[in-house]
Order: C-alpha cells, then structure tokens, then sequence
C-alpha cells in the first residue's frame, strides 16, 4: 500500500491529512507537530485513535514509545555511532536506514525491505509518500515517518504574537500616555 501524508496545512492547524494510493481519506495524525516532544495521535477517517507516538523522557537520547490499538508497545531507539544514522524499531525487529534528513529512508527486516519513505516536493506543498509492504504496519510506519520529519524540517510557523510597531510611536512618552489616559496634569489634584 502506498499513503501520502500532506505536510503542508491549507488552513488545518495541528494535523496531517493522510490518502491512501486511490487518493482516498485514510486518516490523519494530529497533535502539536512543531514540538517533537509532544504526543502525535493517528486517527481514522471517523476520529478514532488508531495510535500515538510519544516522548517516553528516558536516558540521555530521546527514544520515542509507539502505542497502537491491539499491539504490545514499540519503542523507537537511535543506534549511538557518530558514522551513520541508524534507527532500531523494537517488537517489530525492523531497522531504519537511509538518508533520513533528505527524507529518503528505508525500514528493513535484516535484508528484507519492508517499507520506504519518501519526501517529495509536489503542487500541494512538501508531502511523504509511504510504501508500506503489511498492512499490520501501517500505523507503525506512519507515526515514525512524522517523528523523523519532525527533526529534521523547519518547525511550522507559528503567528506573531506582538504587530511590527513603528519605533517613533512607541516612544516612552507615548507609552506613558497609554498608561496614564487623563495625561499628568488630570492626574494630579
């Protein structure tokens, strides 16, 4: 099976529409997605949580937790080699190699591909296309591809919180006057 993930929100904060190859809604992962630290969940087309990813705070290299429906937990874990960026997917026994900040990347059984990850920038923005062998592994495959993409992409821009003032009417005598609306001489008695 193949999935796209739409990296690009149109209007949709704080999730990731997912289509399956027909182009057909399977899904989307939600969550604070600028924040690898937070819980990523994956739900069907009817809101249901299939899964969730999150940060279980061990040790001194993140190491990630996958909690899907009717499976025993699966823990993502970096392999410590300054050579290579290598990735170990326990339960499923599966290890992630490949280029991982370009988005190209592999999930292999010992030799045996099993899924592969993509990032392809297309009309509708940045997008990961997900080609995924057994279907038992779709939630699995799913969640680590945002957490990988989490690290290594710019954070989503967030609003400004404060307008671009003008420098000459922000004077400390006109911010002053804000504070004081009947000026110094209504003040005083």
């Amino acid at each position: 099976m193949i999935y796209t993930l739409y990296l690009t929100q149109e209007g949709r904060t704080g999730q990731i529409p997912i289509t399956d190859e027909e182009g057909k809604p399977f899904g989307s992962i939600r969550g604070r997605l600028d924040n690898p630290n937070h819980t990523l969940y994956l739900l069907d087309t009817s809101g249901n949580e299939i899964g969730r990813l999150f940060s279980d705070g061990t040790g001194l290299i993140a190491s990630y937790t996958l909690d899907v429906i009717h499976h025993s937990l699966v823990h993502v874990k970096k392999v410590n080699s300054p050579q290579i960026n290598l990735f170990y997917i326990t339960r499923l026994n599966y290890w992630v190699n490949g280029n991982i900040k370009q988005g190209s990347y592999s999930f292999r059984d010992v030799f045996k591909k099993v899924a592969s990850v993509d990032t392809v920038v297309a009309d509708k923005g940045v997008t990961l296309t997900c080609q995924i062998s057994r279907e038992e592994d779709t939630p699995f495959i799913l969640l680590i591809a945002v957490l990988f993409t989490q690290w290594h992409v710019t954070p989503l821009k967030l609003p400004d919180l404060f307008p671009n003032l003008n420098r000459r009417q922000t004077s400390t005598a006109s911010f002053f006057k804000l504070l004081l609306p009947y000026g110094r001489k209504h003040g005083r008695q």
